[in-house]
């Protein structure tokens, strides 16, 4: 039986940005991420008594290349358990799930001409956790970007 009343202590969403993938070696020059982001961590933990829609987030700089091309014209989100908007994180030790979505396309937060700077925000709505084993629950979030 699950416990009605627990708080997940930490909540880590780990994100590992890919360089972008696209149709062939041209395409694949024109956008790249300049350094890995930061994970997104979800602080302070999940209370599930709270009723309270979560949100985290992290920036991500892409650089493109290419002439005429100054920001990427599509994203991609892919965890290890599901694709947006239906992504889940996994319970460090158990098998039990919370389903979170990434905003897409993600807001450009700052920088001009060819070097950008976007906002992934990661969500959690209550019913994802309100149910949830504690404990520290994670994802692999791949991020793609095309020109």
């Amino acid at each position: 039986m699950r416990p009605r009343t627990i708080t997940l202590r930490r909540v880590l969403l780990l994100l590992v940005a890919l360089l972008l993938t696209g149709l062939g070696a041209a395409a694949q020059a024109a956008c790249a991420f300049t350094a890995a982001p930061a994970g997104i961590t979800f602080t302070p933990g999940l209370d599930p008594s709270s009723g309270l829609v979560r949100t985290a987030f992290t920036d991500v700089t892409v650089r493109c290349r290419a002439p005429g091309v100054s920001t990427p014209s599509s994203w991609g989100f892919a965890g290890l358990y599901g694709t947006n908007p239906n992504l889940k994180m996994k319970h460090s030790t158990l098998t039990d799930f919370i389903a979170y979505s990434v905003g897409n396309p993600p807001p450009q937060v700052s920088g001009g001409g060819r070097t950008r700077t976007f906002r992934v925000t990661a969500t959690i709505l209550p019913a994802s956790y309100l149910n949830a084993y504690a404990g520290t629950y994670s994802d692999s979030l791949t991020i793609t970007v095309l020109p």
